[in-house]
Order: structure tokens, then C-alpha cells, then sequence
């Protein structure tokens, strides 16, 4: 049996508890370092040139738990979703970037109307939506390798 052969079988096999946690792990680490790179680097000096928009940084810490939880949202519906939907038709690094692109877009489609209803600089609104649909991406594809070891490991 070649490898995609093997590999699609065993993703077609029901995940089982265990893999679906390891699965919701490594996505929740790749979109909470994402995030970091993406706010507290690339974005930083944007932020700061724009501080009257934002939380104190001594209030953002009353407020982080909820940062938390909108990634282990993100985490779990994407989880979910790559192991119901996805993970046993995307077989290849190009289909998971591809579908890593779509999600992007859905995701990041608030950076527009943000920009339009709130007194955002647009340079922060098209660096969300550009580094949103890169994040998107990259996770997807830690999805892709995650999911592809844990098929390969039986």
C-alpha cells in the first residue's frame, strides 16, 4: 500500500479521544505562538503608536483568561472541524495550505468592517487580515504534520 493509500486509510479510521486531544494541543500552541509573534513583535509598534485605542497594559492582565479562551475556541472548532471534515481529503501540503487560506479569509473578514464602523488606522486593520490568513496557514499546516504523525504512528 503506498503512503497517501496508508495514510488516508488511517485517517479515515474514527479518531480516537486521546489523538483528538494531542490534535487540539499542538493547534491551541500554534495559534497562541502565532498570536505572540503576530501582537507582541510584528505588531507592536503599531499598538503602541495607537495606545488611545487600547487597554492599559496593566488592565489588558485582568483581561488575558478571555484572550485564552478565544483561542481554545479557535483551537476546538478548528480541531473539530480538521478532524471530521479535512484531515482524511487533505493529503498534501498544498490542499491543507489551500484550505489554511480559506479559513484565513473567513477569520480575518472582520478587519474590513472594523476598519469601516471603529477609528482604527487601516494599516493595523490589513496587517490583521495579512498576518490573520498567514497564522491560518501555518496552524492548518501544523494540523496537516500533527494529524499525518499520529496516522503514521498506528
Amino acid at each position: 500500500m503506498s503512503d497517501r493509500l496508508y495514510f488516508q486509510s488511517q485517517l479515515n479510521a474514527p479518531m480516537n479521544p486521546k489523538r483528538t486531544i494531542v490534535i487540539f494541543m499542538a493547534t491551541f500552541a500554534a495559534i497562541w505562538i502565532t498570536d505572540l509573534l503576530i501582537h507582541q513583535l510584528a505588531m507592536q509598534a503599531d499598538y503602541v503608536a495607537s495606545m488611545h485605542l487600547w487597554r492599559s497594559s496593566d488592565t489588558m492582565k485582568h483581561f488575558l483568561k478571555w484572550l485564552v479562551v478565544g483561542q481554545c475556541m479557535a483551537a476546538a472548532g478548528l480541531t473539530v472541524i480538521w478532524i471530521n471534515r479535512c484531515a482524511a481529503n487533505t493529503v498534501t501540503i498544498k490542499s491543507a495550505a489551500r484550505f489554511g487560506f480559506f479559513v484565513g479569509l473567513i477569520g480575518t473578514a472582520y478587519a474590513p468592517v472594523f476598519y469601516a464602523v471603529m477609528p482604527l488606522p487601516g494599516m493595523i486593520c490589513v496587517k490583521w487580515a495579512v498576518f490573520g490568513i498567514l497564522q491560518s496557514i501555518v496552524v492548518t499546516l501544523v494540523l496537516y504534520f500533527t494529524t499525518k504523525k499520529l496516522a503514521q504512528m498506528g
